[in-house]
């Protein structure tokens, strides 16, 4: 179970800087896998219950299967995009920005967000920093950001950004 645990915690962290390509049906694979598994456990309660309770374990076993089958996929693509790169690509891309940035928990977000454009899937993804670095990092003048990042056919892992001038 701690394995599980560490392993949603860190496919999570890595969505943070993973796009993945936007015709990808991502939501209805997990949704699928999910209902998919809710039935193979319902299937199961059919055939271990007695006839009185058969109906609610069936829907209690559907819904726990369910819930299993999603959250142990949610971010198997970001993974994927993380540990198959088919190629390591530089750019550069201009940014913007934000204070606040992005969320990153129920409750709290970034001091600052950084919005930065893919060229390999040609989305805007914003990354988590805040003032310090932005300080430490950032000269006057530096209006682009310089970007190394892993791709294959799924999407995007943002490794590393440097600002650099134009």
């Amino acid at each position: 179970m701690l394995a599980i645990f560490w392993y949603m915690l860190w496919a999570s962290q890595l969505s943070r800087r993973t796009i993945l390509i936007e015709t990808f049906p991502e939501l209805t694979i997990y949704l699928i896998f999910g209902i998919v598994l809710g039935f193979i456990f319902a299937g199961h309660a059919l055939y271990s219950r007695s006839a009185k309770k058969k109906l609610k374990h069936m829907l209690e076993m559907f819904l726990g299967g369910f819930v299993l089958g999603f959250l142990s996929i949610v971010n198997i693509f970001d993974v994927y995009v993380y540990l198959f790169p088919d190629d390591v690509i530089s750019y550069t891309s201009d940014y913007k920005i934000v204070f606040p940035g992005p969320s990153t928990g129920k409750s709290s977000r970034c001091e600052a967000g950084i919005w930065v454009k893919d060229i390999h899937t040609g989305q805007f993804k914003q990354l988590c920093t805040n003032r310090e670095i932005l300080f430490k990092k950032r000269r006057q003048g530096m209006d682009a950001l310089w970007i190394t990042a892993r791709v294959n056919k799924l999407g995007t892992y943002i490794v590393d950004y440097q600002f650099t001038y134009k």
